[in-house]
């Protein structure tokens, strides 16, 4: 039955003539190192289909030994490599490297077999956010619903560290293209910010207080007083934030997000302004965290 259903797909295969392929290597539970092949076709109703060939094992993971395999499994089921037409393998240097990696040798044999990287290890990179994260997952900022604006910002303080990180890998993975690199090694920048971390605790506080009060205030039974409450409620809760023991705990909890705790301006040399004739004797200088 294998064989019948195995000989059925190959019938496909070359009926469609052309044909891409999508390699990966696995190990089964025996932690045997296993080549997984499988084969993509557009049938003749013009419908795409991807089928499994077979499980082939591995006595390595160099180019040569990949590319034999390849080649000699095409060979075995009276495949041409020159009917391929696409090529699709991880991020690893020796399946993906433009120079001499598996796919840039198969392109030696027959130019039209285009490399697409999966998708699919793209994926389980960009995982890594998700994966180190241990609180919410990342949002993406909504403009105009309080609820996501609060989710993301919530998301971002509450895996603050985790987040860092995880960018730091990304910009370390030398699988990864130079702008995912540089781009990933920019925001973990700012991710060790102070400023940044303070304003993302601030926010999330305000936003929370707006979040639960556009809920309450959406509910059908609400009446008119209670919706001038809880104005007046918000209203003084902003303005509270202001004093100086609410800064002063939003500063607390900014400094268990990062390692530096100075603000941009202590580290910059103050200038001198030029006084004019009516300017007071004693110019009012603020700190940073003043001017915050």
């Amino acid at each position: 039955m294998t064989k019948k259903v195995l000989n059925n797909i190959i019938a496909a295969v070359k009926t469609a003539k052309y044909f891409a392929i999508s390699v990966d290597s696995t190990p089964d539970i025996s932690h045997t190192d296993q080549l997984t092949f499988i084969v993509l076709f557009v049938d003749s109703s013009g419908k795409p289909v991807e089928r499994f060939i077979k499980f082939i094992p591995l006595s390595g993971h160099d180019r040569e030994t990949m590319m034999n395999v390849l080649l000699d499994t095409l060979l075995e089921h009276d495949l041409s490599i020159m009917d391929c037409r696409g090529q699709s393998y991880d991020n690893e240097t020796n399946m993906s490297s433009k120079y001499n990696g598996l796919q840039a040798r198969i392109k030696q044999i027959n130019p039209f077999a285009e490399y697409v990287p999966c998708s699919a290890h793209s994926l389980n990179l960009w995982s890594i956010l998700k994966s180190t994260i241990h609180g919410d997952v990342i949002k993406l900022l909504s403009t105009t619903r309080w609820s996501a604006q609060h989710d993301a910002t919530h998301a971002l303080k509450d895996s603050f560290a985790e987040i860092r990180s995880a960018l730091i890998q990304i910009a370390e993975d030398e699988d990864q293209t130079a702008t995912t690199r540089s781009e990933a090694a920019r925001l973990a920048s700012k991710l060790e910010d102070f400023e940044l971390a303070l304003l993302c605790v601030l926010w999330d506080c305000i936003l929370e207080r707006l979040n639960a009060t556009n809920k309450t205030l959406q509910k059908t039974e609400i009446e008119m007083a209670t919706c001038a409450n809880l104005y007046a409620g918000l209203v003084e809760f902003v303005i509270s934030l202001r004093n100086d023991e609410a800064f002063e705990m939003s500063e607390e909890k900014a400094k268990l997000l990062v390692k530096d705790y100075s603000y941009r301006a202590d580290h910059q040399r103050s200038r001198k302004r030029k006084r004019n004739f009516e300017d007071p004797d004693n110019e009012i200088l603020l700190l940073p965290r003043q001017i915050h």
